[in-house]
């Protein structure tokens, strides 16, 4: 198709704009445009915006820069919410519509695929603006005016553009990951070895070489990020490996897919396993456990006691900051368990309801485990309690490595693994020192049995 996107450019605002701008640099386009005085947006100043190449106008007024915009352009595109009668919402974005229909300039309101590249081709856009809803009117608007310029714009860069919109698809998708506060390790390293299976089967235009390239340079990130979590470590250490190991084989695509499918064919059942062993090294009828953070051995483990119909009754700390307990005790609650879900910090008020603990784990070293923050208020409050505590997990995270000494092992997080302060305190107070710490390490010596699947 004869179409050739040079520029694109924006008014750089939350929403549709951003989703414009971010589409071009997944596509190698050069950006621009122009912002109100200050890089005004509306969470407030945005310098960043120069890094797109957008210019400041000579006054914070929303008007002027669209003016510019449209001016400067071949035509302007929308991504907006639309009203019953199809009446565009949000007076910023229709004030964009009425001044490019006042100027006779071409403008496209929320096409779909064929309509839009026709809309290019007829009026030979080569700098296209992209303008729209602001993501408070229309939230999720930045994430569908990106992935619907990505994957329509690609089609005209040929080749090119098909290995780009591969790429975009696979890093959307290991960002996710790679953000995902909520779910335990072993379910993130399953989503991780799905989004590379699923990459491998659909890079076809992509050499080994590149496929390599991304895997390695996507991957990372999520390694990093959650650094912690000795499963993911480990992984990456095996598929970094492997990967030099095949980058110049001709078949490497199936090579790599054979390992990671024998892999995860290898690990899918450890959680069943686990669970099994559990329900025979402890009595679980008619018991009170307590609970903690958000674990898929943990709900494996009560999915297998439903199926026997072991009456259980859970009590489930909320696991803060981000509360991800919330989300176990809704799956368990769902199987038919009495579930109490409490703050973490009042486990010892349950003392007389508690038969004994259950924790999963993020790595086992030489005399402690990683786990979320909490996990040791328990594991001293089961001592007091004269109560068991158990941690369930797999064998891949368990440090194959001796430790000689603790200093061997990070102090409870990397430094650079510190989350956003705003989960625990939004507001900024002069010599107060917000740190949000998500793991920290346990001493083994309180648990009284480590289960896993072997």
């Amino acid at each position: 198709m004869e179409i050739l996107i040079k520029k694109i450019i924006s008014g750089g605002q939350t929403g549709a704009d951003r989703g414009g701008l971010d589409a071009a640099k997944e596509l190698g386009i050069p950006t621009g445009g122009h912002v109100p005085k200050n890089f005004k947006t509306e969470k407030g100043p945005d310098p960043k915006l120069a890094e797109y190449g957008l210019v400041e106008t000579e006054s914070e007024n929303y008007e002027e820069r669209t003016i510019l915009n449209v001016t400067n352009s071949d035509g302007t595109v929308i991504f907006c919410n639309v009203d019953e009668n199809g009446l565009i919402i949000g007076e910023g974005t229709m004030f964009t519509f009425y001044t490019a229909e006042s100027m006779f300039r071409p403008v496209i309101v929320n096409p779909d695929e064929k309509n839009f590249l026709a809309w290019l081709k007829e009026n030979d856009i080569h700098v296209l603006n992209v303008a729209g809803n602001r993501e408070s009117i229309s939230p999720g608007i930045y994430e569908n005016a990106r992935h619907f310029l990505v994957k329509t714009l690609s089609k005209t860069m040929k080749s090119r553009g098909k290995k780009l919109y591969e790429v975009f698809l696979f890093s959307k998708e290991i960002e996710r990951i790679k953000n995902d506060n909520y779910s335990g390790s072993a379910a993130l390293l399953h989503s991780l070895i799905e989004a590379l299976i699923t990459f491998l089967e659909n890079s076809q235009n992509l050499s080994p070489e590149d496929i390599a390239h991304e895997i390695e340079i996507n991957i990372s990130g999520p390694v990093q990020k959650h650094s912690q979590l000795v499963v993911l470590r480990n992984f990456f250490v095996e598929l970094e490996s492997k990967l030099k190991k095949y980058s110049r084989d001709s078949s490497f695509r199936k090579k790599m897919t054979d390992y990671l499918t024998a892999y995860r064919s290898k690990w899918e059942k450890v959680n069943d396993r686990i669970a099994s062993n559990a329900m025979k090294i402890l009595d679980f009828k008619n018991k009170t456990v307590l609970l903690h953070s958000n674990s898929s051995t943990i709900v494996r483990l009560f999915e297998k006691l439903a199926s026997k119909k072991i009456n259980v009754k859970a009590i489930q700390c909320e696991s803060r900051p981000v509360l991800e307990g919330r989300r176990q005790a809704k799956k368990i609650a769902a199987l038919g368990f009495s579930v109490t879900l409490i703050a973490d910090s009042s486990v010892m008020n349950y003392a007389d309801e508690i038969d004994f603990a259950l924790l999963g784990t993020d790595g086992i070293f030489k005399d402690l485990f990683l786990n979320k923050i909490g996990s040791y208020f328990i594991a001293l409050g089961m001592k007091e309690m004269r109560k068991p505590l158990y941690v369930l997990t797999d064998s891949r995270k368990i440090d194959g490595s001796p430790l000689k000494e603790k200093a061997d092992l990070p102090k409870t997080i990397p430094a650079e693994i510190h989350h956003p302060q705003g989960e625990l305190w939004h507001e900024k107070v002069e010599n107060i020192k917000v740190e949000n710490l998500y793991f920290e390490r346990v001493p083994l010596k309180y648990v009284r049995k480590v289960i896993t699947e072997k």
